[in-house]
């Protein structure tokens, strides 16, 4: 009998002891599967903000696309050979912001009054380039007025 509740107690403490381990069992499932859920969480946030992102790019009308062939360079030439600069443009840029950028690479020359002129034509500045019948490789002669 004394064998017997020996055995007993043994068991019981045995069961309490696996009772205590499947409780720590299932903390550290319940652990990983939160962690799991925040994970899927965080990804799916993600995905939307990607999601988002790609929409606002797709969809933003600030954002232009244009045709290659609207695109083209026009070179600006000094009756002195000094400057000789090849500038990105539209055909449908105006030529003062085209001057512009001129400009911005060559600062010294917005000290000085200047003339253009494309094919011995004189260039109308507030006008698009393609009103001003200048193309892609045309050279612009840039006269300094003193």
């Amino acid at each position: 009998m004394n064998n017997l509740k020996a055995k007993i107690e043994t068991l019981k403490s045995e069961n309490e002891k696996l009772k205590n381990d499947l409780i720590k069992a299932n903390d550290i499932i319940l652990n990983y599967q939160n962690k799991q859920m925040n994970l899927e969480n965080q990804l799916n946030l993600k995905e939307k903000m990607i999601l988002d992102l790609i929409n606002k790019i797709n969809n933003n009308p600030e954002r232009i696309k244009y045709d290659l062939n609207d695109i083209m360079v026009v070179n600006f030439v000094s009756n002195d050979n000094n400057i000789q600069e090849g500038i990105k443009c539209l055909k449908s840029d105006i030529f003062a912001d085209v001057e512009e950028k001129l400009y911005k690479k060559y600062e010294h020359l917005r000290n000085t009054n200047n003339f253009f002129t494309v094919n011995a034509l004189p260039i109308l500045r507030f006008k698009k380039l393609s009103e001003n019948r200048i193309k892609d490789g045309d050279k612009i002669q840039l006269f300094k007025m003193e």
